[in-house]
């Protein structure tokens, strides 16, 4: 006991409650992670990507078998020179591009980032004789869209929209 001189009252001392143990372990409830704004962001304008690259290798050299064609991918790295001297992706940057007598910003999209009205996500090339066949895997608009380039001078150069139905079909599943 304990007097309180002041009020005259006398007053048990308390002891500090000890903690009980017990076998349960206290589980904290789980924090669901925070998601990554950026990743997300990044996935949303990532359209394109190295798989889907060989992936449509696969597609177009199958296609191109039929004619006995095969196409040299652009790797991301080491530079695809066709017949004519046009070296891609460089070209993009240093020529200038025709469509339908129209000049056209065009450019390499790795990713499928639209930076321009043609963003070119892949690139096929087959040499001939006299000539090449050079397939830009584009989006304009966010819309899938195969140029072809088969011209003979260097700049500007000519292109022209691929209508062959099971190409554009292929590429269009890659997108969606």
């Amino acid at each position: 006991m304990h007097f309180n001189f002041k009020s005259g009252v006398a007053k048990k001392k308390t002891k500090p409650v000890k903690k009980q143990f017990s076998d349960k372990k206290q589980v904290k409830p789980k924090q669901k992670a925070k998601p990554d704004k950026r990743k997300d962001k990044e996935k949303a304008t990532r359209i394109w990507d190295a798989a889907k690259t060989v992936k449509l290798k696969r597609k177009v050299n199958n296609w191109g078998e039929k004619s006995g064609q095969t196409y040299q991918f652009y790797d991301g790295k080491k530079s695809l020179k066709t017949k004519k001297g046009a070296t891609y992706p460089k070209v993009l940057t240093t020529n200038r591009f025709i469509l339908n007598k129209k000049t056209i910003e065009i450019g390499y999209s790795p990713i499928g980032k639209t930076k321009y009205d043609y963003n070119v996500l892949a690139i096929a090339n087959d040499d001939f004789k006299s000539w090449h066949n050079t397939y830009l895997f584009c989006l304009k608009d966010k819309n899938p869209i195969i140029l072809l380039d088969q011209s003979k001078n260097e700049n500007p150069i000519m292109v022209k929209v691929v209508k062959d139905r099971t190409l554009n079909k292929a590429f269009s599943k890659l997108i969606k």
